[in-house]
C-alpha cells in the first residue's frame, strides 16, 4: 500500500472508478430483483387462466372480440370467463400519465360475477368492498394502495380519470407496487371513458372449478382455438415477467461492462505510471536478486488491493443506495451472492488492470533502470 500512497489522488481516483461501477452495479441489480419478487410474490397468490389474442405482447394494446368468453365458458373445467379490458389512463386527477409509469385502469365484467369467485380482484380488499352486480355501468372504482397514498384518496371520495369523476369504493393490494398502481372499475364505464371498441376487450380472465387443473383446462383452450388465441396459466405469466427481468438483468450487467472497462483503464494507467516512477526501485530489486516473477508479482498485488478497496466501497454505498431506494416505497432485493460477486468482479477488474503495467516492470533492464533520472 505504502507504493499506492505515493500519489494519493491518481490512486483514488482508480477506486473511486471501481466504487461507482460496483455501487451502480448493486442498486440497479437490487431493484430488478425487487420488481421480480414483487411480480411473482402478486401472481403466485392468482389462480386460474388468462385468454389473449394470439399475437399479444402487452395487454394495454390488445384486442380481441368479447365473444370468446361464451365459448371458453362451454369448456369443461371453465367455472367463469370474465372479459376485461385494461388500458393506460391518459389522466388522473386531471395530470397527464406517461407511458413508463402511467396509471393503468382496467374495466371488469360484473353482470355475470354471481358465477364467479368474486369481480375478479387479484389481492386483499384493505378498505370498503368488492364489485357486485349491482355496479354494472356505474361510476365506481376500486384503487390500488398506491394510488390511494398519492391522491390521498379514501373511501366514498371522487378520483377523476380522463377527466370523468369516479366514486371510490374499495382499496385492494397484491403486494406488488407495480400491480397496484391501477384503477379498476366496471367494463360498461371504462368504455365510455376511453372510446374503447364496442364487443372488443383486451382479455379474458378464467376461473376454474378446480384451480389445481389449470393447465389441463389451458390445453384444452389451446387445443380448440390454439390458431386463433391463445390461453396460458398465471404462474405461466409470472415466468415470462421472470424472462424480461433476465433480460433486464443481462442489460445491467452489460452496462456494468462498460464501467468495469473504464475503471481497468484507470487502474492500468495508475499502475503504469507508477512502474514509471519506481524504474531506480525496481532495478535495484533486480540487482539484488528479484526474479521477473517476483516484480510481477508486486505490481499485481498493489493492482489487486486497487480492486479489493474499490470492491468493498463500492459494496457499502451500493448496499446503502439500495436501503435508500427501498425506503422511498420501490422494493429493492440485495443479495449475498451480489454483494461478493460485485467485490470479486472488481478484484478481477484491478487484477486485469495490473497485468500489462506487471509485465512492463518484469521486463526492465536492471542496470538500464539504475541508470534512469
Amino acid at each position: 500500500m505504502g507504493n499506492l500512497a505515493r500519489n494519493k489522488l491518481r490512486t483514488l481516483l482508480s477506486v473511486l472508478g471501481i466504487v461507482i461501477g460496483v455501487a451502480s452495479l448493486i442498486v440497479l441489480v437490487s431493484v430488478v430483483d425487487g420488481l421480480r419478487s414483487d411480480i411473482s410474490d402478486a401472481i403466485s397468490q392468482a389462480q386460474g387462466a388468462r385468454v389473449t389474442p394470439l399475437n399479444s405482447s402487452d395487454p394495454i394494446f390488445s384486442s380481441m372480440d368479447e365473444s370468446w368468453a361464451g365459448k371458453i365458458e362451454g369448456i369443461q373445467g371453465v367455472k367463469a370467463a370474465l372479459p376485461n379490458i385494461m388500458q393506460l389512463a391518459r389522466s388522473v386527477e386531471d395530470k397527464p400519465s406517461d407511458i413508463t409509469s402511467g396509471t393503468r385502469i382496467i374495466g371488469l365484467t360484473l353482470s355475470n360475477i354471481s358465477q364467479a369467485t368474486g369481480s375478479g380482484v387479484d389481492g386483499e380488499i384493505l378498505e370498503g368492498r368488492d364489485f357486485t352486480t349491482n355496479d354494472s355501468g356505474k361510476f365506481v372504482a376500486m384503487i390500488g394502495k398506491p394510488v390511494k397514498d398519492n391522491y390521498n384518496k379514501f373511501i366514498g371520495s371522487k378520483i377523476k380519470v380522463n377527466g370523468e369523476s369516479l366514486r371510490v369504493i374499495g382499496v385492494y393490494t397484491t403486494g406488488s407496487d407495480l400491480l397496484d398502481n391501477s384503477i379498476l372499475m366496471p367494463i360498461e364505464t371504462i368504455r365510455e371513458i376511453t372510446g374503447f371498441p364496442k364487443d372488443k376487450v383486451s382479455f379474458i380472465n378464467v376461473q376454474l372449478n378446480n384451480p389445481a387443473e389449470d393447465k389441463r383446462v389451458v390445453d384444452r383452450i389451446n387445443l380448440l382455438y390454439g390458431d386463433e388465441i391463445k390461453a396460458a396459466t398465471l404462474s405461466d405469466f409470472s415466468s415470462q415477467f421472470g424472462e424480461i427481468f433476465n433480460s433486464v438483468t443481462l442489460l445491467v450487467a452489460a452496462i456494468a461492462s462498460i464501467a468495469s472497462i473504464v475503471a481497468a483503464v484507470g487502474i492500468i494507467n495508475t499502475m503504469l505510471m507508477s512502474v514509471l516512477e519506481r524504474f531506480k526501485e525496481i532495478g535495484a530489486l533486480k540487482a539484488v536478486g528479484w526474479t521477473n516473477g517476483n516484480i510481477m508479482a508486486m505490481i499485481l498485488i498493489e493492482s489487486l488491493l486497487v480492486g479489493l478497496l474499490g470492491g468493498v466501497l463500492g459494496a457499502i454505498l451500493g448496499l446503502i443506495g439500495a436501503f435508500a431506494v427501498d425506503s422511498f416505497g420501490l422494493t429493492t432485493v440485495v443479495t449475498t451472492e451480489l454483494l461478493i460477486g460485485s467485490v470479486l468482479g472488481a478484484v478481477l477488474v484491478g487484477v486485469l488492470g495490473g497485468i500489462y503495467p506487471a509485465f512492463i516492470a518484469s521486463r526492465m533492464d536492471p542496470v538500464e533502470a539504475l541508470r534512469a533520472e
